[in-house]
């Protein structure tokens, strides 16, 4: 989920009227937004229930993507990355894609998305008009589908979509609904902001003024609390300076295991070089698609793991990634499997994972 750092961090007026009047339950809005219809609907098991021609739209999108993508992901990941239980998550260059990040870290304890485009506040679809609900449903079903199709959120998407003041689909809801789909019940949605001061996020009160740039879910499954922050922030250079409180706090969070999925080639930039070097001093634990590091910087951290197959990049970038394509050729058919679908690459023969333990 590349995130481009030139988007403006735009907040739409038209969201306020949502925000003053969100008080319906965050769980049923989640459910809503994604059209489960009943409690039994919620969850990462597949249903294969006799009455299916009753099963939302919804539903049947996310069965399809658990059947051909989460499932196979969780099994994987329980394998080969085998998190311990607790601890916090950092996934940079996000989007709104909790759902990677949570199947292969099924029991942490915090999550902690960033990306550039706004978070956006929750859309109370109790209280809006009705056409404006249809609309947004309507959207928010295509966007479900098209991720549902592709595993990843597009940035031309997430950025159209935060910029367009009719469609209401920016990050939260998203969130949200992802949460619901997992089994998880959202307990709570409040904006952050960052505090210079502690260089910690912080919680804000709901308000007409609230800024939703960022934003904390409190979330609850199988008796455990969990925290999901989506932070708003710029990843380049530019708001990464140094000694600068948010610079700190990158490289304090870049300590926690790192996901890196969709990063549309960036890191490598001479423009983020502060995010780069962040997570090369220190991400404990990396796991990525070859949009990420470089594979000079991930032998820095430790000794690579190599999935998949790989023979160059998507074509739409201009990045060729020659280190990686050796390392790959030079192991041949000794690659580890990597039985789905994962980022950009889809065919079997060309999608590719690194994993990168940091060396004692």
């Amino acid at each position: 989920f590349m995130n481009t750092f030139v988007v403006r961090l735009l907040i739409l007026p038209c969201f306020v009227l949502s925000v003053c009047r969100a008080q319906s339950d965050p769980h049923d809005l989640a459910q809503e937004y994604i059209g489960f219809s009943t409690l039994q609907e919620a969850g990462v098991e597949s249903a294969n229930s006799p009455n299916s021609k009753s099963v939302s739209s919804g539903k049947k999108m996310w069965d399809h993507y658990d059947k051909t993508i989460g499932t196979p992901l969780r099994t994987w990941a329980l394998e080969h990355i085998a998190p311990s239980p607790g601890g916090t998550v950092f996934y940079p260059f996000s989007g709104p894609d909790f759902v990677t990040v949570s199947q292969i870290f099924p029991k942490a304890d915090r999550f902690i998305l960033a990306a550039i485009q706004p978070a956006g506040p929750p859309v109370d679809t109790k209280t809006l008009p009705e056409a404006e609900v249809q609309a947004f449903k309507s959207k928010f079903l295509s966007e479900w589908v098209k991720f549902g199709q592709l595993g990843f959120f597009r940035t031309i998407d997430l950025n159209e979509n935060t910029g367009s003041a009719t469609a209401r689909l920016t990050s939260t809801p998203v969130l949200m609904a992802f949460a619901a789909a997992l089994g998880y019940r959202v307990q709570s949605v409040v904006p952050l902001e960052f505090n210079k001061v502690n260089g910690e996020y912080e919680p804000q009160e709901i308000s007409p003024t609230a800024q939703w740039n960022s934003v904390r879910l409190r979330l609850s499954r199988d008796a455990r609390d969990v925290v999901l922050d989506y932070i708003c922030i710029d990843l380049s250079d530019g708001g990464l300076k140094s000694k600068s409180p948010e610079r700190a706090w990158i490289e304090m969070t870049a300590k926690n295991p790192v996901l890196l999925k969709a990063a549309s080639h960036l890191l490598p930039d001479p423009y983020f070089s502060a995010c780069r070097a962040a997570i090369v001093n220190g991400a404990p634990l990396l796991i990525q698609d070859e949009t990420g590091l470089d594979y000079a910087d991930l032998k820095k951290i430790g000794d690579v793991k190599l999935y998949g197959r790989f023979a160059g990049v998507h074509k739409l970038f201009k990045q060729q990634q020659p280190e990686l394509v050796a390392a790959y050729a030079e192991a041949g058919q000794d690659t580890l499997p990597l039985p789905f679908a994962y980022s950009y690459q889809k065919s079997a023969e060309r999608r590719s994972m690194q994993v990168v333990r940091r060396s004692p």
